[in-house]
């Protein structure tokens, strides 16, 4: 034991001895340990977030406390990217690789039944584009595409849509007009776009829900698989009008819901045509509220999203976000215009702005002293409205109107990138 007690000493001073060479010998693989740890955290992490796509639910459903924006985002590639092609467009028009269906815009349902060549005025514009060589063009080229085409038939006017929707002897007639175009037209879908907003509209809608339904039996009857979609007002599921959407939705394949025209031409205030949120405390009405609506009474897969590729431009007061607009100064602004503009940025003294509570994008500018402004879509608010669509998991969207773009990609992009 006192042998013990002698070594200890020497033993500690040897170890004291060789102390601050241990320790630093110790600290130096320490160090390398951290740097080594360090960069392969680092590594990894750039490898993620390389990798990594950001949920699409992030930037959208943070403006929401409905429910339905936590479904768990999807990337369907069976999803409709359906394009409205007005005749006004048809020479200017750039056919897509993300078209999946092409819908030419229109011919027109007379109160008789019949589908107008000829107006007051002449040749029906419809009917007269439908016979021409581009449209010809056009229908090649979508074939080529593996494009699917279809054929709007429309009616606006009350009194035609009373005349029309009370009489069975109309309907037959219309279903004969319409086996003649779709023998002579390479047509694989029919879209019906019957709008009505006068105050007894809503009295016609069990004559809508019946027509839509024997025309759904008539197709299928007597072709193979012609589709068949309707469009309705954003409105629709909401307030009573002219369609009752839980009727007429088992009988069509989609529901094209007409998002846009929040703000027109004739509004007092300037505002987002398409606004995804804010309306309870900005505006009347918003997309979001409306499609929860529709969901409660139709397939998410049946619901495809209207979205606008043009927007509105007024005269207003000031550049403020929802600066009064002089009477009759509104006009269409196609996405085209817009380009234009922004490339005389200097000279107009153009102003970009965003709207956060609409997701809107808007710019304002001035020319001989007085002051406009335009809202419309850019690739950002059009991302936000397709992760939107992959959220709720609808059809897909319908685009209202090809040619708007002009020969700009930006809003393609994002439908290649997102649906």
């Amino acid at each position: 034991m006192n042998q013990k007690l002698i070594k200890a000493p020497a033993s500690s001073s040897v170890r004291a001895v060789r102390k601050p060479g241990f320790w630093q010998r110790r600290k130096t693989l320490l160090k390398a340990l951290i740097v080594a740890v360090v960069f392969s955290i680092s590594l990894v992490s750039t490898i993620l977030w390389w990798n990594f796509e950001v949920p699409l639910i992030s930037p959208v459903s943070s403006f929401s406390t409905i429910s339905f924006l936590q479904k768990p985002t999807t990337n369907n590639s069976d999803k409709v990217v359906y394009g409205f092609l007005p005749y006004w467009n048809i020479k200017t028009v750039n056919l897509q690789p993300e078209l999946t269906h092409l819908s030419y815009f229109s011919l027109t349902i007379g109160a008789d039944g019949s589908l107008l060549t000829k107006t007051e005025d002449g040749t029906d514009p419809g009917y007269n584009k439908l016979q021409s060589s581009e449209f010809l063009d056009i229908s090649t080229q979508a074939r080529e595409n593996g494009t699917r085409m279809e054929l709007v038939v429309s009616q606006f006017e009350e009194d035609d849509i009373s005349a029309f929707l009370s009489s069975t002897e109309a309907q037959k007639k219309f279903i004969s007009s319409l086996d003649n175009v779709l023998l002579a037209y390479p047509f694989g879908g029919v879209n019906v776009d019957i709008e009505c907003s006068g105050e007894s509209c809503s009295s016609y809608r069990r004559s809508l829900s019946d027509f839509i339904a024997n025309l759904r039996q008539h197709l299928d009857d007597k072709y193979d698989r012609v589709g068949l979609s309707i469009d309705m007002y954003a409105g629709a599921a909401k307030k009573e009008q002219i369609w009752d959407v839980a009727a007429i939705a088992p009988n069509v394949d989609h529901i094209v819901v007409m998002a846009y025209d929040f703000h027109r031409k004739s509004s007092p205030q300037a505002g987002p045509v398409a606004p995804l949120f804010g309306g309870e405390e900005h505006w009347d009405s918003d997309i979001s509220s409306h499609l929860a609506a529709f969901l409660k009474v139709v397939p998410s897969e049946k619901i495809v999203l209207g979205v606008p590729f043009y927007g509105y431009e007024w005269q207003t007061v000031s550049r403020e976000p929802q600066s009064h607009t002089y009477p009759e100064t509104g006009a269409t602004a196609s996405i085209e215009r817009v380009a234009e503009l922004l490339e005389q940025r200097q000279e107009l003294a153009v102003e970009e702005q965003w709207n956060e509570a609409a997701l809107s994008p808007f710019l304002s500018y001035t020319k001989d002293d007085q002051t406009y402004m335009i809202y419309y879509e850019n690739s950002r608010s059009m991302s936000y409205k397709l992760d939107f669509v992959n959220q709720l998991d609808l059809g897909g969207v319908a685009i209202w109107a090809l040619g708007y773009e002009g020969r700009s990609r930006e809003l393609w992009d994002v439908v290649e990138q997102k649906l």
